[in-house]
């Protein structure tokens, strides 16, 4: 075999180096499919066979190398790009082996003719070697096959543009541009092979190859070596999926088309409906109006809840109809109601829990005082001090007059509850005018009826009204004055409420921060509390005037804390950086703790209702803290918190559970758990342990954290030696009292029967109990029931019971 050196062999190794190492990048990258990689494998070696024919001289050798490199292979390439088309826009389905052998049938055909070629001439009549440019060159004279499997791969090459340009239209992959570009780059080729049969005669070589790395070299940068995505599910079997009604509209109000939700749910078939006005298809729903600018509408049909959704479609700038989205809320609803009822009875009960301690507070300071009075009474009484007497009976009378004015005024509030039930306007006005007739002080109101009860929310509603209350009260005790004057303005962003007085004012100058005797500080915390504040303005001899600045309840629901104080503590933006997911199966626990953190200061970012959808929600959002149930379905707090842990270790999970079984705190503390805590915890220390984890502490409670040292005392002593088989290290010389308390508690008493025993408390009991087990170095009573009873030889009581220490 001769070689001669023909230029042309440059171009097929330089596309096969660019080829080679476009393909090193994008394994590198992990971004090729198998079938894309094959394709240019072949692509790959069937320049190098060109390469190869064009070096040689001798027949036999460049029609070997022709035929191998173009027959063999080459003609297979088109089959398995056809192949990575199907597999990546989500027809898998369609490869199953038969199709595919029926794929590959006509090249393996071919592969056959070409073995036996030399006596029937179907795929090469005759081939020689011809001058071109100064080299020998093949050339060959094609036979009836070979214009069939040619006019094949053309159809190959054709279905390769159809099934990426129908991917991409129906939005059945991620990158629609690269879909675009790769149908464009089959079209090239397919133009580029035509075009070398049409100019055979000016080309001295097959420049398919060539053609063929240049295209994949081009679309892969222009796609970036991304991978083609498959869309999970495409938007047409949204559509057709989707439980909410849908039904597209045009221009003029007429029914396109519909799901098979909203052909169910309407009771009409699209065929049926379309081309028709919505009003006339469906005459029976007046819920559907004709006129669709009105964005967003709820309805009531069947006893169920409904709201319809109006958007338009838009081709460019041009509106060519409009959607109409139809979904059932009623669940919706119902737990929307449910949680607000449920923060309404918490709000009447902390209120009610308010004024019984403010009414115990006040009785109580009114009975110590009559107390110490009465005996200061009987000793004049008995000096014959009858003026004196006199004098302070007077003023006791009033004192208790007031006291028992003040105790209707409780009693009164904790049996109605009026904010409850009437609202705010309504309340406060019933207020005034028992205000006004028991203190004979006018009050004059202004512009109250600017104020609707849309626009302030129960919590906030709530706290203003005691505020304006906080106020006539100071004004009835110290302003000495017989009218106040109450005036209402409101914007777009707040409420202001000013109490105005002309009595006796006083110095602000003269009153510390902490001081409480005019109530301020009181006024100032509720108002902090729901996102306001309080001015006071005073002047001696003139009045005072108390401004009360609220927000209103849709500015308040923007704020990430709507019930905090309007210049936030340095607690409460640490609270805002702690970012909270929230996981729990019960949906009405969940919005309930979040509005109660959101309350709290902190920033709830999102909710799961398993421990899958915890997982994924954690990757999206990257929460500082999970709050984590441990019994949900589909997949348990305890597996998910390992498997986020496992993934994202600098993620804090808490258990919040309704559980403390001591097997569930283990494995919640194995699986990587930062903390345990009980559904029945109170916010407040909710809010203070969430506080502690953040600062990189470990939450447990209380009862909780009795268990884990219960627990690991009852493994220590399990992994020890035998009680009976150790005698204490320690200082065995108990004191009498000592003694006699620990032969009672190892013959099963209670420390209220010791007690009554041996005439000492219940408290005194348990503290010679700490120190006996502190002299013995026990860690449970146990232990040291057992060395008693072995030691010492006490027989247990049977009718005894244990108890904790």
């Amino acid at each position: 075999m001769q070689l001669q050196y023909n230029p042309y062999i440059w171009v097929y190794l330089a596309s096969t180096g660019v080829l080679t190492t476009a393909m090193a990048y994008m394994r590198y990258k992990k971004s090729a499919d198998r079938f894309w990689m094959l394709t240019s494998s072949m692509v790959v070696f069937w320049s190098l066979g060109f390469a190869v024919q064009v070096s040689v001289t001798d027949l036999r050798a460049a029609a070997l190398s022709y035929i191998i490199a173009n027959d063999f292979v080459g003609l297979k390439a088109p089959i398995v790009w056809l192949l990575w088309a199907l597999s990546v826009t989500g027809a898998k389905s369609w490869l199953d082996k038969r199709r595919i052998a029926l794929l590959f049938l006509p090249s393996v055909l071919t592969d056959l003719i070409n073995l036996i070629n030399s006596r029937h001439g179907l795929m090469y009549r005759r081939m020689w070697m011809a001058p071109a440019n100064g080299n020998l060159v093949l050339q060959y004279h094609p036979g009836p096959w070979f214009w069939v499997i040619t006019v094949y791969c053309g159809i190959i090459l054709l279905a390769v543009m159809a099934v990426q340009t129908s991917a991409a239209v129906k939005h059945y992959i991620l990158h629609r541009d690269q879909a675009f570009t790769i149908a464009g780059a089959a079209g090239t080729i397919l133009i580029g092979i035509i075009l070398s049969f049409i100019y055979y005669d000016k080309l001295p070589v097959d420049m398919t190859p060539v053609t063929i790395s240049i295209v994949v070299v081009l679309t892969s940068l222009l796609s970036r070596f991304r991978t083609q995505e498959l869309v999970p599910v495409p938007r047409d079997v949204v559509l057709e999926k989707m439980t909410d009604s849908v039904v597209i509209l045009d221009n003029r109000n007429r029914v396109m088309d519909m799901n098979p939700a909203a052909e169910a749910f309407l009771g009409s078939k699209t065929s049926v409906a379309a081309g028709r006005p919505l009003t006339e298809v469906w005459p029976d729903w007046p819920e559907l109006p004709e006129e669709t600018t009105n964005l967003h509408r709820e309805f009531t049909r069947g006893g169920r809840i409904y709201e319809a959704y109006f958007s338009g479609l838009n081709e460019g700038d041009k509106k060519v109809g409009s959607l109409l989205v139809i979904r059932d809320v009623t669940t919706y609803k119902e737990a929307e109601a449910k949680i607000a009822q449920q923060q309404q009875a918490l709000l009447v009960l902390l209120e009610r829990e308010r004024l019984a301690r403010e009414l115990h507070d006040s009785v109580g300071q009114v009975l110590s005082y009559a107390n110490l009075e009465i005996q200061y009474l009987r000793n004049m009484l008995k000096n014959g001090r009858w003026t004196e007497l006199d004098e302070r009976l007077n003023r006791m009378f009033q004192v208790i007059s007031e006291a028992s004015l003040e105790i209707r005024e409780f009693i009164y509030e904790a049996r109605t509850t009026l904010i409850f039930k009437k609202g705010f306007s309504n309340a406060l006005n019933e207020y005034l005018s028992r205000f006004e007739n028991n203190y004979q002080i006018k009050v004059e109101r202004r512009n109250l009826e600017v104020i609707s009860e849309d626009d302030l929310d129960l919590a906030v509603g709530v706290q203003l009204y005691r505020i304006i209350q906080e106020a006539l009260t100071n004004v009835r005790k110290h302003a000495k004055t017989d009218k106040v004057i109450i005036a209402f303005q409101k914007d777009e962003k707040e409420i202001k409420v000013q109490i105005i007085d002309h009595g006796v004012g006083f110095d602000l100058q003269e009153i510390s921060p902490g001081h409480s005797s005019f109530g301020l500080t009181v006024m100032r915390e509720r108002a902090e509390q729901v996102g306001g504040y309080v001015h006071y303005d005073s002047i001696l001899g003139e009045g005072t005037t108390v401004t009360i600045t609220i927000p209103l309840y849709h500015e308040a629901k923007r704020e990430i804390n709507p019930y905090g104080p309007a210049e936030e503590t340095e607690a409460q933006k640490r609270k805002a950086k702690i970012r909270i997911l929230l996981v729990d199966d019960h949906v009405l626990f969940m919005e309930g703790l979040q509005k109660l953190l959101t309350m709290q200061g902190f920033d709830v970012v999102g909710q799961a209702r398993d421990g899958l959808e915890a997982l994924e929600k954690a990757r999206l959002l990257k929460p500082d803290l999970i709050l984590m149930d441990i019994n949900m379905p589909r997949c348990s707090g305890l597996t998910a918190t390992r498997l986020i842990k496992a993934e994202m270790p600098v993620v804090k999970i808490v258990m919040l559970t309704i559980s403390d079984h001591e097997a569930d705190l283990f494995r919640a503390i194995k699986n990587g758990a930062s903390g345990y805590l009980l559904k029945s915890l109170r916010g407040e220390e909710l809010s203070e342990q969430l506080m502690g984890l953040a600062a990189g502490g470990t939450v447990i409670t209380p009862e909780i954290a009795h268990q884990v040292l219960r627990e690991f005392n009852r493994q220590k002593k399990e992994a020890a030696v035998g009680i009976e088989e150790r005698t204490p290290k320690a200082d065995t010389d108990l004191t009498p009292r000592q003694n006699e308390v620990l032969t009672l508690v190892a013959a099963g008493k209670t420390y209220k029967e010791i007690g009554a025993e041996l005439f000492i408390s219940e408290r005194t009991v348990k503290y010679e109990m700490a120190n006996i087990l502190k002299k013995l170095h026990f860690q449970t009573r146990q232990q040291a029931i057992a060395y008693a009873r072995k030691t010492m030889g006490v027989n247990p009581d049977n009718s005894g019971t244990y108890e904790k220490i």
